[in-house]
């Protein structure tokens, strides 16, 4: 095994119950990198597990074959056949970690003893940075094992606080990296092998990202250099193998993996364990709304609650926008106090969920769009190209209709987001989602909302969403949504206690209206 590899025999229930099963491993079988190992898994002789890989249960494995993805999938090669002198493990005398240990140990409370907290890290940084740009491999064994229970030291005591850091780069420089201007890498264990390691301008590693210039390849040690070309953005979680070359701008999504010698094209996207091209495709015009007999979905909710009911009674029986205008909780700042009618809270929360992105020419839907206030705010402040509100109730699509039919650029539609989405697949660049799937009911329907945004949003489009986390306090809602792996969680900001202040200054005004028009 190497590296973040995870063996679990036990796994938790819907129902919070802990299950233990046994795992499997054949003989001769190889763990790679953070490949995790789920209780049931039965893994056949000589099997080899990629980078990343979840096996389960539910994995079929054949002698001598190679499993890579989540979930692993079978890969259309096999291992070589092990040679038998290449099997040998080395056992180290244990008086030779004991004595490594001591030494090590005594070196490090020397070098601050000596030189204190400032003078001691400057001597610490000096002393490693000197190991390794003069590594030999003709060393004693008990010598390499003080180098390198020195480097634990500094990689523990000292790297932490160089992480995201200008430091670190110069670090990894004196280790013989090549490095460029404006990188930032979080911590010191994204890269290894430094002095194989070439790497451009305005690079981003995000957490959990590594680059290696080595492989074990039947238990033989072998060494590759790697080029990250400028502007590449490496995401959580990915891996980028010996041997790879990404050209220049490429961009890696969380827990991809750059197979070893691969080559990446210039301004190309990569996701998918291994690692497969993802384009954008060509714009539409305008997301076209599909009217097909064949599509039948239904309108209303089949768990009638009675924030449903609510919804529908004050779209039948209040009709006014003058002190209803928006169906959301609101944001507050924490310094604001002042209850006003004008929907000025609800206002600031479309505001805080479009913050980081922009609307201009986009094709944008948004779900659950209540009395259409917040999609005639969107439309006239942020001039999005087409903007398409969609509510499960014909009654406040109607009233939507007929209070903001002069609004150019801006339609409303009858459709249930849990059951259809009416556009055609890869339509859609924006999905704004308020405050609406807390009224979804059952997880299920969560699920087929994410599929449904999944197939209509184009190829780099987005789901802003912004709800309460959890339902009927059996899970996390955020959760459910990217359960099918297609949906990637870029950002997350929690806002409780502004809602929750919001909800609190106008607590007086919205009781005074449930009690005048809902009772």
């Amino acid at each position: 095994t190497f590296g973040g590899v995870s063996i679990v025999p036990t796994d938790l229930t819907f129902s919070g119950d802990h299950r233990v099963d046994q795992i499997v491993l054949g003989s001769h079988t190889n763990l790679a990198n953070g490949c995790s190992i789920l209780p049931g898994s039965c893994l056949a002789p000589e099997t080899m597990i990629g980078n990343l890989t979840r096996v389960s249960r539910e994995t079929k494995s054949k002698f001598r074959e190679v499993l890579m993805g989540v979930p692993a999938r079978t890969m259309p090669f096999q291992m070589s056949v092990t040679p038998k002198n290449q099997d040998q493990i080395k056992i180290i005398p244990f008086w030779h970690s004991c004595l490594s240990h001591y030494v090590s140990k005594c070196l490090l409370l020397s070098i601050y003893s000596f030189g204190g907290l400032v003078g001691g890290s400057i001597i610490h940084i000096t002393l490693v940075c000197g190991l390794n740009r003069c590594r030999s491999n003709k060393r004693h064994e008990i010598v390499q094992q003080i180098i390198e229970r020195i480097s634990q030291d500094y990689a523990q005591f000292i790297c932490p606080f160089l992480g995201n850091t200008q430091w670190l780069i110069r670090l990894f420089r004196a280790y013989g990296a090549h490095i460029g201007e404006n990188t930032i890498m979080p911590d010191i264990s994204s890269i290894t092998d430094y002095p194989l390691m070439s790497i451009g301008d305005n690079v981003r590693l995000n957490a959990g990202t590594q680059i290696q210039g080595h492989s074990f390849e039947q238990r033989i040690f072998k060494l590759a250099p790697v080029s990250i070309g400028n502007s590449c953005v490496l995401m959580s979680g990915s891996i980028v193998m010996a041997g790879c070359e990404l050209m220049g701008n490429n961009r890696l999504y969380p827990l991809t993996l750059i197979m070893k010698n691969d080559q990446l094209p210039l301004n190309t996207d990569w996701k998918g364990l291994p690692a497969q091209s993802y384009t954008v495709k060509a714009r539409l015009s305008r997301p076209t709304i599909i009217h097909d007999d064949l599509v039948k979905y239904q309108q209303g909710y089949e768990t009638i609650n009675k924030l449903f009911l609510w919804y529908e009674r004050i779209a039948s029986i209040y009709t006014s926008v003058n002190e209803l205008q928006f169906m959301n909780y609101g944001y507050a700042d924490m310094d604001e106090y002042i209850d006003e009618h004008t929907g000025y809270y609800s206002r600031k929360l479309y505001e805080q969920v479009l913050a980081n992105v922009t609307l201009k020419d986009q094709n944008v839907l948004e779900i659950n769009c209540g009395r259409g206030a917040g999609a005639a705010w969107c439309v006239h402040t942020h001039a999005s190209h087409s903007y398409i509100g969609i509510d499960p109730s014909q009654d406040v699509i109607n009233l939507c209709q007929r209070l903001y039919s002069t609004t150019p650029r801006l339609s409303f539609v009858v459709a249930n987001a849990t059951k259809h989405l009416p556009f055609e697949n890869e339509s859609i660049d924006i999905i704004l989602c308020i405050q609406a799937t807390h009224a979804f009911g059952e997880r299920i329907a969560i699920t087929q909302f994410a599929n449904e945004v999944v197939r209509v949003l184009r190829p780099n489009g987005c789901l802003l969403w912004c709800d309460v986390c959890y339902m009927n306090e059996s899970g996390i809602l955020v959760y459910d949504l990217i359960e099918n792996d297609e949906l990637i969680i870029e950002e997350k900001t929690n806002i409780t206690k502004n809602v929750l202040h919001a909800l609190e200054i106008q607590n007086k005004s919205r009781t005074d209206f449930i009690q005048r028009y809902i009772q």
